[in-house]
């Protein structure tokens, strides 16, 4: 094979060409070529020992003098991708910012950095991380170890993952879920410039999976409030406390299980979920009605004459170090509907009241502490904590109506 050695560059053993993969894999067989110069930009491709790897070099020119710049590994980052990694490099450049293309070769690789990366920033709440270590170490990890990020295309993807799981018999609401937590961790580590490409971008879960995804309804209608409330009075004071607390306010299972004595205030008549306690990580403020506040008082009343004096609404132990856990709040939950409906279930049903009384929209939303657009945000006003406590105050009375025990302020 005929090689044109570049005897003016700073490697004698300089090949000048436009790099490619075809051409990258040529001069691989010969040892006498130690770096590739692509004709058209100032990028070099130097080879590695092991001549199937090497790195690629943006050689920048300013005043005078020539620095190197290593803005990847190959095979890591193929000659595809790599002109669109360079104008990115440059243009970073020109700010002074600098980045790292490609730390990673394997799609396992990406998978537990994003997992360790999510466990680390404790941005996430507890629920939703073991959900996402849950995928990950289960299948995803599984599933596409070994796979090159270099080769990872919708054939790859189909082949490896979505077939896979198609043909488990999973739901497609679970299936989309999981592709959408690959795609997450993918787009992290491009925004965060450990990848010069993403090779998921283009990629949607309709690409592999036509059947629609249907969305949860809700097994509870307003008229089982009244045999869903008696439910509540079978069971211990602790458990028709927590039921009664969601469905009168519309909150999460796990806003309410770490409610806190001193987020509850008598005088003020408000109960503050902290923004740590809540899935938008916003905080949130509910006007208590007089029903709600007899109620509130008669358990806490309980919770003495039991001897409880700490601070936990519902606490784990006597010991008031911690509320119940999640795992424990939904035991509690299934043991009271038999498993007709979850605790979501009276979230929904929440909602679909206030719709049919005529609740405001925002209003409705901000109760269930929705994230807002910048549109709805820009309409929030004053006004709006006396708002949520008319539209309280009527949803409790219709539900006094529907179930007269309710709001008995008395617990056995």
């Amino acid at each position: 094979m005929g090689v044109r050695l570049n005897t003016h560059a700073h490697y004698a053993q300089t090949v000048k060409c436009k790099i490619s993969d075809a051409k990258i894999r040529q001069y691989a067989k010969d040892g006498r070529v130690r770096q590739l110069k692509d004709e058209r930009y100032s990028l070099y491709l130097r080879y590695s020992k092991d001549r199937n790897k090497g790195s690629w070099v943006y050689m920048e020119y300013r005043e005078g003098k020539q620095t190197p710049h290593t803005i990847g590994k190959h095979p890591n980052l193929s000659a595809v991708h790599v002109f669109d990694v360079l104008n990115v490099y440059v243009a970073d450049l020109a700010t002074g910012k600098r980045a790292v293309f490609n730390e990673f070769e394997t799609v396992d690789e990406l998978l537990h950095w994003y997992l360790d990366y999510e466990t680390k920033a404790k941005i996430l709440d507890r629920v939703r991380l073991l959900a996402i270590k849950s995928m990950c170490e289960k299948h995803l990890i599984y599933h596409l170890e070994g796979v090159k990020i270099v080769d990872l295309d919708h054939r790859v993807m189909e082949k490896r993952l979505m077939k896979v799981l198609r043909e488990s018999q999973y739901s497609p609401s679970y299936v989309r879920t999981m592709f959408q937590t690959v795609k997450v961790a993918f787009n992290k580590a491009n925004q965060l410039r450990f990848l010069g490409f993403n090779p998921l971008s283009d990629m949607k879960f309709t690409d592999f999976v036509k059947a629609k995804v249907d969305v949860k309804g809700c097994k509870l209608r307003p008229g089982d409030v009244s045999w869903v409330v008696e439910s509540f009075h079978s069971p211990d004071p602790f458990t028709q406390m927590l039921c009664l607390m969601m469905l009168a306010h519309g909150t999460r299972i796990g806003e309410t299980r770490q409610a806190k004595w001193r987020h509850i205030c008598f005088k003020t008549k408000r109960w503050t979920i902290p923004k740590k306690y809540t899935k938008t990580k916003k905080e949130i403020v509910y006007p208590l009605t007089d029903e709600m506040l007899q109620k509130l008082k008669a358990f806490k009343e309980w919770q003495l004459t039991n001897h409880y004096k700490g601070n936990n609404v519902f606490p784990l132990t006597k010991r008031d170090k911690q509320p119940i856990h999640a795992t424990k709040a939904s035991e509690l939950i299934r043991a009271v509907s038999k498993g007709k409906w979850s605790a979501h279930d009276l979230r929904k049903l929440a909602r679909t009241v206030w719709a049919d009384l005529g609740v405001d929209y925002l209003v409705a939303e901000t109760l269930l502490n929705h994230a807002k657009g910048k549109l709805d945000q820009a309409y929030i006003h004053t006004h709006m904590e006396l708002q949520k406590l008319t539209a309280l105050n009527t949803y409790h009375s219709w539900l006094k109506n529907c179930c007269r025990t309710c709001f008995i302020a008395a617990f056995q």
